[in-house]
């Protein structure tokens, strides 16, 4: 069989979606993130390992390097990535994934001591899971009214992280910590004039070089959703949903009564 036969018979995880440009007119215009001044700190949740880092790893870098304290809460183990896996093959695949997003946190200059790894099944955290994830997020957030909480937009068009980001809104909520909100598979399959794109709320972080290096770095580090680690799968993350998050721009969306820019 030849490489291109192999590829062929390849099963695709993710299809291909919009085109990189598409949004980018959007993100270009948006007005800059609000300045919090120094937070006292910043928890970021996210849905599966490598979510940080696409949906925030600019961000986190440019918080570490401003002696910002950063929590990254992992709330499913990311085993479920590829369908059909085997158990074994799918415990490593959760095994392999925490040792990638402690790299990846790493990269960004998050230490390995402020990860928190909640290891819900992937794919499973909707329903009662959810409910439970919002009263595990109180002890972290509580007692840090002047700090940043990152979490999925509850919008995003994947289950997880539409349940995780429900979640963060109850925790915030409850806790009165200042919620942004990252979308992951918005830019790969919502449309920019889509009605759920609130773009009132719509904020940018506009990456400097290093930051950009910084991303792509961690980035690299989830090799195992970038290759796949078991024959006849595709990547996670194609060439194609990377376009996506090359430019530069890290959307979020801000509370409505978020003031000026950075």
């Amino acid at each position: 069989m030849t490489a291109d036969q192999l590829v062929d018979t390849e099963i695709e995880v993710t299809a291909r979606g919009l085109p990189a440009p598409l949004w980018r007119p959007l993100l270009s215009a948006a007005e800059e993130l609000p300045d919090l001044g120094e937070p006292a700190m910043v928890v970021v949740v996210v849905p599966h390992p490598d979510d940080e880092t696409l949906g925030a790893g600019g961000l986190l870098h440019r918080l570490t390097a401003a002696g910002t304290p950063v929590t990254v809460v992992f709330v499913t183990d990311g085993a479920a990535g590829y369908p059909g896996c085997d158990p074994d093959q799918t415990r490593e695949l959760a095994r392999i994934r925490r040792d990638e997003a402690l790299a990846a946190l790493a990269t960004l200059g998050v230490a390995a001591d402020r990860a928190v790894f909640l290891d819900v099944p992937d794919g499973e955290v909707s329903g009662a899971a959810e409910l439970e994830l919002a009263q595990r997020l109180g002890p972290l957030l509580a007692g840090h009214r002047t700090g940043l909480c990152l979490a999925p937009w509850p919008l995003d068009p994947h289950p997880d992280h539409q349940a995780v980001g429900r979640a963060a809104v109850a925790a915030t909520a409850a806790a009165g910590v200042t919620l942004w909100q990252y979308p992951i598979w918005m830019r790969h399959s919502v449309q920019p004039d889509d009605p759920r794109v609130d773009v009132d709320r719509l904020r940018v972080l506009r990456l400097s070089t290093g930051e950009r290096s910084a991303k792509l770095a961690a980035v690299a580090t989830h090799a195992s959703q970038v290759r796949s680690p078991f024959p006849g799968y595709g990547p996670v993350l194609p060439d194609h949903v990377l376009d996506l998050f090359a430019d530069g721009h890290e959307p979020f969306f801000v509370p409505a009564e978020s003031g000026s820019p950075a």
